[in-house]
């Protein structure tokens, strides 16, 4: 466990930083770290008494730019957490292909998956992940100021939303 102090580590992920650095008892971590650039990254945890796995898309080019992780949960189960930051170095067009690629390439080999790519969007536009990949966005109310940066998309409407959010 790390003391308090140590909390600004959890913003600035590089390789050179350990997964005990970061970790939760009873929880696997999975983390996708930016590269060259400061800040960034995104990691999703897991209940150690679920298994899961990274999984990345055999069919689409995974661009390094793109602060885009995926994890396998169960059998059934896939897991994005991206992050899209205000100025990307990326174009969004290339990132809205790989998210379609990742999506198509799941519900291909996975017909009963379901899917669930979170994460904080910033100006990437709802419609164009809806049109892109056929995901729902869950999330209305606002998540920072009058703003709804933080998204979830799901494939299936299963998930129970509070108004605690």
């Amino acid at each position: 466990m790390h003391k308090a102090s140590d909390s600004h580590l959890s913003h600035h992920f590089k390789s050179k930083h350990t997964d005990s650095l970061v970790s939760i008892d009873g929880f696997t971590v999975h983390r996708r770290d930016r590269v060259a650039r400061r800040g960034g990254g995104t990691a999703i945890y897991v209940h150690s008494t679920l298994h899961s796995s990274r999984w990345t898309p055999a069919d689409a080019v995974d661009n390094r730019d793109y602060e885009m992780l995926w994890v396998r949960v169960g059998t059934h189960l896939f897991f994005a957490a991206l992050y899209h930051p205000p100025r990307p170095t990326y174009q969004t067009e290339g990132l809205l292909a790989y998210m379609d690629s990742c999506v198509s390439q799941i519900s291909h080999d996975f017909p009963l998956a379901d899917v669930v790519v979170a994460g904080d969007l910033n100006r990437l536009s709802d419609q164009d992940v809806i049109e892109r990949t056929g995901l729902t966005q869950i999330i209305y109310q606002p998540t920072r100021g009058a703003n709804i940066l933080d998204r979830v998309f799901v494939s299936n409407l299963i998930y129970t939303l509070s108004s605690g959010l």
